[in-house]
């Protein structure tokens, strides 16, 4: 039996018994939580939810460990090793989690013993009305039995007045308006339209859409789980290209059947979840401000792992991206060739190439480095303002041997008089990138040439970060893992005050090490596809 209730006291527990395959990593056979309560139905309640939570933490820990651990007796997990680090870290996070429901637990709790004061009071205040009316009505009832021509109307019209004050004591409170669901939206866009981009503005709008053609625009505070249930039931029918087009003007229930006609992919768990974090955010503002009784769009499970791993390059993908000639009419092979080149050996992700400013190029302690920044626009280019995806994402990357060997600081001297440094790149789409232009030529340039969904220009940071990591970080000869994090522009792990200040500190000379440890076959010359 892998989960049972048992009653200690006057409180249930959950037992919960620890697979034979994760024993020994969690050095423990099973697990107990108190659930807080003395009722059995409320018990079973809570316990599903933690042998929920339980069953995810099992599963997160066995993935994140080779096979070799769990199925190997001979094995263990050194002390002070990646691997013992990282089950802890998950440990905390699951132990957080409980202890996050737990805390609910006790709050709802709290909330009903409330809830039955503001019932008592009301109530205390009706039975001292009676009892303070009492007199009066025996009075009155035995004055009226010695006076048969009494008129009584004068006392009636005043307990009558008490009972109207009673039943103003013991009606609830009214609730507040809330607004209908497309005012609601474009309320929280207002209120939140200094930290939103163009781009986070539309998702909005698109997801606000999209749930009033499924739901219909009602008071928000009438929608309930049932809608967001339907919700995400019809948006699981859709096709995965929707909206790719702004000429596609079809609605939620056209779409859906246009799919199934045509037997087409459905949309992924991870879009769908996009719409629910959406639609929550707004919920949780309004919650706040009381013009929503509840959040209904937390609680609901997505299987958000992407249809198409990305994955890195192997050589045989390389040797074919370097035997194939680039023919696009738009972008020349020199750009493409130091696009590719710095992708390849800098990590760097697309935008941030692509957005490369020729003041953006410096020369730092004599070596020749790009700044990675923010970018403040032009008059009149409002598309030119721009940000690193992160805070780590605004960083210093030096120029590596195998770039200037190539030619690269050559590009950039004969291009001096351009603002930015691919010139020939425009800013395209709703988002007004200017990476849209060579990632449509570059895929098509790529599945041209045999090399399959999954491995595109991004994993090229795949391919350089894990060339870096595998380079051993003990001796003199080795990598720190902060200067490898600080050089692609990671967050990084450990979080630590010393390493928080340390990151800000990095010498320069550090980063060129890192930028000069990443190498490949002979074969891969960025000069040769130029040429």
């Amino acid at each position: 039996m892998p989960m049972k209730l048992v009653r200690i006291g006057a409180t249930y527990n959950l037992r919960r018994w620890v697979p034979l395959d994760l024993r020994k990593i969690l050095k423990k056979n099973e697990m107990w939580h108190s659930l807080e309560t003395s009722d059995v139905e409320v018990a079973k309640i809570r316990g599903c939810a933690i042998f929920g939570l339980t069953s995810q933490f099992f599963s997160i820990v066995r993935n994140t460990l080779s096979k070799s651990y769990l199925y190997d007796d001979m094995i263990n997990v050194a002390d002070g090793s990646h691997d013992e680090r990282t089950i802890k870290d998950i440990i905390d996070t699951y132990e957080a989690h409980i202890k996050e429901l737990k805390t609910q637990y006790k709050l709802a709790q709290a909330e009903h013993y409330l809830q039955r004061m503001e019932d008592y009071q009301r109530y205390k205040k009706v039975d001292d009305i009676i009892n303070a009316s009492k007199p009066q009505i025996d009075a009155v009832l035995s004055y009226m039995r010695e006076h048969k021509d009494f008129n009584a109307y004068n006392s009636i019209q005043q307990m009558q007045q008490q009972f109207m004050d009673i039943q103003g004591w013991v009606k609830p409170p009214e609730k507040k308006k809330s607004p209908i669901f497309s005012v609601a939206v474009d309320e929280y866009l207002k209120a939140h339209s200094e930290k939103m981009n163009d781009s986070d503005s539309r998702g909005f709008r698109n997801t606000a859409q999209r749930f009033i053609e499924v739901c219909g625009d009602h008071d928000i505070r009438d929608y309930t789980g049932e809608d967001s249930g339907k919700f995400k039931e019809m948006m699981e029918k859709m096709p995965e290209n929707y909206g790719k087009s702004s000429k596609d003007v079809r609605t939620v229930q056209e779409l859906v059947v246009y799919c199934q006609k045509a037997k087409l992919p459905r949309i992924s768990e991870k879009t769908i979840k996009n719409h629910f974090a959406r639609l929550s955010a707004i919920w949780r503002y309004y919650l706040l401000r009381e013009l929503v009784d509840r959040n209904i769009f937390v609680g609901w499970k997505f299987d958000a792992k992407p249809k198409i791993k990305r994955i890195r390059w192997n050589d045989e993908q390389l040797q074919s991206l370097m035997n194939s000639l680039w023919n696009s009419t738009t972008i020349s092979r020199k750009t493409y060739a130091y696009i590719v080149g710095l992708g390849s050996y800098c990590g760097m992700r697309l935008e941030e190439i692509c957005r490369i400013r020729l003041e953006d190029i410096k020369e730092i302690r004599g070596i020749s480095c790009i700044l990675i920044r923010e970018h403040t626009a032009r008059k009149n280019r409002p598309w030119e303002s721009w940000n690193p995806k992160t805070e780590a994402g605004e960083r210093v990357v030096p120029i590596g041997d195998a770039l200037i060997n190539a030619g690269f600081l050559d590009f950039v001297n004969n291009n001096k008089k351009n603002y930015y440094l691919f010139s020939e790149l425009k800013f395209m789409g709703k988002d007004k990138k200017r990476s849209q232009g060579f990632q449509q030529s570059f895929s098509k340039f790529k599945l041209r040439n045999g090399i399959p969904r999954g491995v595109d220009f991004h994993s090229f940071r795949h391919n350089v970060s894990t060339k870096l990591r595998n380079i051993s970080d003990s001796g003199n000869g080795g990598l720190r893992e902060v200067w490898i994090d600080n050089f692609l522009g990671h967050e990084g792990q450990n979080k630590s005050v010393g390493n928080t200040v340390y990151l800000d500190e990095i010498d320069v000379e550090n980063l060129k090490k890192v930028a000069d440890s990443v190498t490949y076959p002979v074969f891969w010359n960025i000069e040769r596809i130029i040429q």
